[in-house]
């Protein structure tokens, strides 16, 4: 993976984001796909499980492409990054405003609990008492806010 910055994240990077299982479903060219291998935005597999090296992925692999949390990472803002980066060590997320948690909520990289921490499909803010639930980083999130740390 490079050190550049990202430009503006593609639509098919936000829908891999949003798949449930992270495929990448349209990539535009084969340059444009080789671009997100070779930065570790995405990655495919062969034909035994493995993950292939960005170099051979287009030629030796079967199946989808599936993003990476560095390309999760890729797609977010900067007050988006500081959110899942500053997430406490259980995933809770403190002091985000509600249109970050929200976008991230609608990225699936946060999902909202309720007091007993069961999952929510809103904030349950009824516009008079404020939000209920609080936003936890679900497992794309913490494998896009790992991303962020150098890998040995």
């Amino acid at each position: 993976m490079t050190d550049k910055p990202y430009p503006p994240a593609p639509k098919h990077l936000r829908a891999a984001c949003v798949h449930p299982s992270g495929h990448l479903t349209s990539h535009g060219s084969r340059t444009t796909l080789q671009v997100y291998l070779d930065d570790g935005l995405v990655y495919r597999y062969d034909s035994d499980n493995y993950r292939l090296p960005p170099e051979l992925a287009q030629a030796q692999g079967v199946g989808p492409y599936f993003i990476t949390g560095a390309g999760r990472r890729a797609i977010l803002n900067d007050s988006q990054l500081a959110a899942i980066d500053s997430a406490d060590e259980d995933g809770t997320l403190r002091d985000v405003s509600w249109p970050t948690a929200a976008a991230l909520a609608r990225l699936t990289l946060v999902e909202y609990r309720d007091a007993d921490g069961a999952p929510q499909p809103t904030d349950g803010d009824d516009g008079r008492t404020g939000p209920k639930h609080r936003p936890f980083l679900t497992p794309a999130g913490i494998d896009a806010a790992h991303a962020a740390t150098p890998q040995p």
